[in-house]
């Protein structure tokens, strides 16, 4: 992911006049800085130098003489000139200087006239941060990405793309809580051109927390959020089933399907739900329903074979357990079970043919001679099965 550079908030000055003392050093600071920052947003800050040297001096003289060291508005100018300097030459020490004066100028300023031009400083801080977020990115440091993204957000709280940059930060350093945390507090921001993906997103960071009861939950939330995206409607499905929710989420299952009717994945998941509600004929039709779309579909293929040599085991039951029952008649049943149960064979073969060592498969082929008595090819399946042990 590329993240983009913010650009450096030069902090401009709010109507001076009463604001700013117009005598002294206060003065000099004022007027200098202000000629630095118009020929800084000119384009040709070199031009500005001397400028803000010079800003820097009256200030830092201000700031201790008796007069003016109490001042609200001076400790205001030299959070700004500080901040500039830090901020043009990505030196940390005059940044931390610019910060405390914020934090001094903020405690003297009980009538709040300094409230704007402090807010005007805080850019400078704001965008100190975020681009060493940046650069801490680019050199693959995602833990001091997220460090300075946060930091950001003291300036800018609430900001949507600082929030998911430092939420993505913390994911990419494998901190899955603090980058769920970030994701969480976008959640209600659907104007957000990342939300979507947001959203999608928080259910992977809950099950990468082991909260699967939070995973289902979102992922419900989100394919409400967006009903007609089917990639999340996909996702929470998909969770429901591996999380075991099948009742739960079999209209949800059904409805999809009807909108993507030849998605396979959705009929397998089909089967697996029917299955666990007991439904063996059901589920063995959704899964011929995505071998139907794709032949090759392997884990479809043995889901097919395996639910139904199922049913043949339950119906094979049922003969054995009725007594009233002529040798005849049993063998008939048996015989009928036994050309039902070929449709298996075939199911386990394409997975064979596709992945020759295919354990399951190969299991399921031979339960399947086993059954047809072909003895012949029951030992070469398990002579098979018997290799891949050594």
């Amino acid at each position: 992911m590329n993240i983009k550079k913010g650009l450096i908030f030069s902090a401009i000055f709010v109507s001076a006049g009463s604001l700013f003392a117009q005598t002294g050093n206060v003065k000099k600071a004022q007027t200098n800085f202000q000629k630095y920052f118009e020929v800084k947003q000119a384009g040709t800050p070199q031009l500005g130098t001397s400028y803000i040297n010079t800003a820097k001096e009256a200030i830092d003289a201000a700031v201790v003489h008796e007069k003016t060291k109490e001042s609200a508005e001076a400790w205001t100018i030299y959070s700004l000139v500080y901040g500039n300097i830090g901020a043009d030459n990505n030196n940390e020490e005059q940044i931390n200087l610019a910060k405390q004066a914020i934090a001094t100028a903020k405690s003297l300023d009980k009538d709040k006239k300094q409230e704007e031009n402090i807010k005007n400083s805080e850019h400078n801080l704001y965008a100190f941060s975020f681009n060493k977020g940046v650069a801490a990115w680019e050199k693959q440091d995602f833990t001091g990405a997220y460090a300075s993204f946060n930091d950001a957000l003291n300036y800018m709280p609430g900001d949507t793309t600082l929030t998911y940059y430092a939420g993505i930060a913390a994911v990419q350093s494998q901190d899955f809580q603090k980058g769920l945390e970030k994701y969480l507090a976008l959640i209600d921001r659907k104007d957000y051109s990342e939300h979507k993906k947001i959203v999608k997103d928080i259910p992977n960071l809950y099950l990468s927390l082991n909260d699967t009861t939070n995973a289902i939950k979102y992922a419900g939330m989100a394919a409400k959020m967006y009903p007609e995206d089917n990639e999340i409607a996909n996702q929470n499905i998909n969770y429901n089933i591996a999380l075991g929710n099948t009742t739960g989420i079999l209209d949800e299952l059904n409805s999809q399907i009807a909108k993507e009717p030849t998605n396979k994945t959705l009929y397998f998941y089909l089967g697996i739900a029917e299955s666990s509600l007991k439904n063996s004929e059901k589920a063995l039709e959704a899964y011929k329903k995505a071998i139907e779309i794709d032949p090759s579909y392997v884990d479809a293929n043995i889901n097919a074979g395996v639910t139904l040599v199922n049913i043949i085991k339950d119906e094979l039951s049922e003969i054995n357990a009725d007594k009233a029952l002529t040798n005849n008649q049993y063998n008939t049943k048996v015989n009928a079970l036994k050309e039902k149960i070929k449709p298996a064979e075939a199911y386990f073969s394409k997975v064979v043919e596709l992945e020759s060592n295919n354990e399951s498969a190969l299991r399921g082929l031979k339960s399947v001679y086993d059954f047809l008595q072909v003895e012949d090819k029951a030992k070469a399946v398990q002579d098979k099965l018997d290799a891949l042990k050594q």
